[in-house]
């Protein structure tokens, strides 16, 4: 059994140098008890810098990371630091690092950072790879550590002239000998002991990944791919092969760095597995932490709750304990497991000081406070950061692009579940664009998915960075001609994966559309002549006529009638499961990608001012599997939270404003009440009392809010 362990029991002396042998076989890993600390983090996305309120989220990370190090260096405890994949993405810092005299290209700023706090191993995810295969391959020659995926097969991967080869390393290594190398498995000596390291990027890969045949040719599954881009052979296999090789080089400490992403065709579910101590998580929506803070320990941002406990204890196939951890996305915490290891490899117990902590100003100095000493980012990590800042690039990003009169929500759980505001004018945008350079086209409608907003607009000044940070891929526009059969798969595939919060979520213009997430979902179909969870779809024709497409869940009129579709160069290609549009007619293709764009719109079509409400009124898209019929509604309550997720909403008799406000209250369509304090002023001064309503058990979802 795993036990809670107190602060004054954590301090046995034990060496942690990260020290690797060239040659690693069985003697070369102790059988000692081991305490252990694994500081980790993932989705980080090249996220240096908050582009609202410039927080320097990275130099906090970085001062953290020199914190705990010490904290455990103090207390005779190993220390490891991982990274559980989207290591970077495209954004203006990603690209500020080729006008870097010592960097040179793309992303290398992300990996000089990660080579100054001493990774030991990133899990691949998907985004390191939306840059090209050959930004990657640079990015991974620069590298002092390993990359692992036990899936991912580099042999036949093809790189322009004179970008540097991508080694394949040895499996069950060391981390030393598989430094700047892709490997399924690889061993860090810690100390005179072993930790294996198992990776796995997601099952979805090549269908995140903007053109694979094209940006990343040749890289390919081991076993290869089948129907919708899924691997032939499950990972768990190919982990447990590499769980294999490590044991039989006398490694019993084994992490998995599992980059999974919210949905997941291929899940690495505890219980199907064996042999693994901790599975470090990543690529989803939530995260997890303790729920009471110890001083810096489990310290969260006030708008952050959340959404699992940190660790949470699960069980493999044979009954022996698993942890598994992640951390909140974009340099916003520092993940620290700190546990214990028998001389046999067991866990035998947790630090209850384990769990997250806020990359913020007050983080930094709690820790410093119970450490007694000022904490400062690690020298590298800053003059990096500096000199990105430095660039021309970054320094043109801070001129003003207009004002909005409420934040432009882009957060992931939103925009990948819900229409948002933020989509609804990167959906306008796109649509007014397609129309303003192909008129000739006349183009109907425009789809953006939700993967491809990235962060909030806070305002109420918007700058070009919030739009370069909002729109981080910064995608060109393709305009597609589909028939109604192909436009029919397209939006069934768009809402096919509710309510996982998934990136081809759609927000949407030109159209509206009806949703039934309670029927089955049809994802990756090129056409369809029948509909599932598409209950209504209307087009609004360029010429402003209506098109019934979809009425009551039936295909309407000739499905060989076309419509002119505006999307991004992602999606055309086939990105996010749209297959549809893969094999739709091209018609033009912007020269200026969508941050450009978005800039136009504002301040050229809304004269710059955004007034958009959120969610945006009216609806352009409903649930109707979440629209249940209220009895006894009299009297009703119209809640309108200023920050919240809810407008409109209304609840059933028999909830009391102390109940909405501890978040124990939700309404009609499902959505949690209570997502900050601007909504629990608003409830307070209703002073109803006990005559605010209850929703309806069948239509409530379950689950925390924000």
């Amino acid at each position: 059994m795993i036990e809670m362990i107190s602060r004054a029991a954590a301090g046995v002396a034990l060496a942690a140098a990260l020290a690797a042998a060239p040659a690693l076989n069985a003697q070369n890993c102790s059988s000692s008890p081991l305490k252990l600390q694994i500081l980790h983090s993932s989705d980080n996305e090249s996220s240096f810098l908050d582009p609202n309120t410039l927080e320097p989220k990275a130099l906090h990370y970085s001062a953290l990371y020199e914190g705990l190090t010490a904290l455990a260096d103090r207390e005779g405890m190993a220390s490891i630091h991982v990274t559980a994949g989207d290591h970077t993405l495209p954004g203006p810092f990603y690209l500020a690092a080729e006008e870097v005299p010592e960097l040179g290209a793309p992303g290398l700023g992300d990996i000089a950072i990660y080579n100054a706090m001493n990774l030991a191993a990133n899990g691949m995810g998907n985004h390191e790879f939306d840059g090209g295969i050959n930004d990657a391959a640079r990015m991974i020659n620069f590298a002092n550590y390993p990359w692992v995926a036990a899936n991912l097969d580099f042999t036949n991967v093809m790189l322009e002239s004179g970008v540097p080869p991508i080694q394949i390393g040895a499996d069950a290594a060391s981390a030393a000998d598989n430094a700047g190398k892709v490997v399924r498995s690889t061993v860090l000596q810690v100390g005179g002991d072993c930790v294996g390291f198992v990776g796995r990027a997601p099952a979805d890969f090549f269908n995140v990944i903007s053109d694979p045949p094209n940006t990343i040719p040749g890289l390919d599954f081991y076993g290869g791919r089948g129907e919708g881009n899924q691997p032939n052979i499950s990972a768990i296999t190919q982990v447990l092969e590499q769980v294999d090789e490590l044991k039989d080089k006398g490694v019993n400490k084994i992490i998995l760095i599992d980059h999974a992403q919210d949905f997941t065709g291929d899940p690495l579910s505890a219980n199907l597995l064996r042999d693994i101590d901790v599975i470090v998580a990543a690529g989803s929506t939530g995260f997890m932490a303790r729920q009471e803070p110890m001083g810096p320990f489990n310290l969260l941002r006030p708008e952050d709750a959340p959404s699992a406990d940190y660790p949470t204890v699960r069980e493999d196939s044979d009954g022996s304990t698993v942890l598994v951890v992640n951390s909140e996305q974009l340099y916003r915490y520092i993940g620290n497991l700190m546990i214990s290891f028998d001389a046999a490899g067991r866990l035998t117990a947790v630090d209850p000081r384990s769990g997250p902590i806020a990359t913020t100003e007050e983080g930094v100095a709690a820790l410093g406070d119970f450490l007694g000493r000022t904490l400062t980012p690690t020298p590298a990590v800053a003059e990096t950061i500096e000199s990105l800042r430095q660039t021309d690039r970054i320094q043109g990003l801070f001129g003003e692009v207009g004002v909005t009169t409420r934040p432009l929500n882009g957060l992931r759980a939103d925009v990948r579940t819900r229409e948002t505001n933020g989509g609804r004018l990167a959906a306008d945008s796109t649509l007014w664009a397609a129309r303003q350079q192909f008129p000739d086209l006349e183009v109907d409608v425009a789809l953006k998915n939700g993967g491809g907003i990235r962060d909030t607009i806070v305002g109420p000044t918007i700058i070009r960075l919030t739009i370069n940070t909002q729109l981080a891929f910064d995608n060109q526009l393709g305009i597609l001609r589909l028939t109604g059969r192909q436009m029919i798969a397209a939006m069934e595939n768009s809402v096919s994966r509710i309510p996982s919060a998934d990136g081809r979520f759609p927000h949407i213009a030109g159209m509206e559309m009806d949703v039934d997430a309670s029927m089955p979902g049809l994802q990756g179909q090129e056409e369809l002549n029948v509909a599932s969870r598409v209950r209504r779809l209307v087009i609004r024709r360029f010429d402003g006529s209506l098109d019934v497409l979809i009425r009551d869940g039936m295909p309407q009129g000739d499905l060989d009638r076309t419509f002119v579709v505006a999307t991004n160069d992602f999606l055309s290609t086939g990105g996010d499961g749209y297959a549809a549009f893969a094999v739709a007619e091209k018609l033009a293709v912007t020269e200026i990608g969508e941050q450009q764009i978005l800039a136009d719109y504002i301040s050229e079509e809304l004269e710059g001012r955004v007034n958009v409400l959120d969610p945006p009124q009216p609806s352009r898209f409903n649930r109707l599997d979440l629209a249940c019929q209220l009895r006894n509604t009299s009297p009703t309550v119209v809640v309108r939270g200023c920050d919240s997720g809810v407008r409109n909403e209304r609840l059933e008799l028999g909830c009391t404003v102390s109940d909405v406000i501890a978040n124990e209250c939700r309404g009609v369509s499902g959505n949690p009440l209570l997502y900050g304090p601007c909504i629990r002023r608003e409830l307070e001064e209703l002073k109803l009392g006990e005559s605010i309503i209850r929703p309806i058990e069948s239509c409530a979802i379950k689950g925390p809010g924000r």
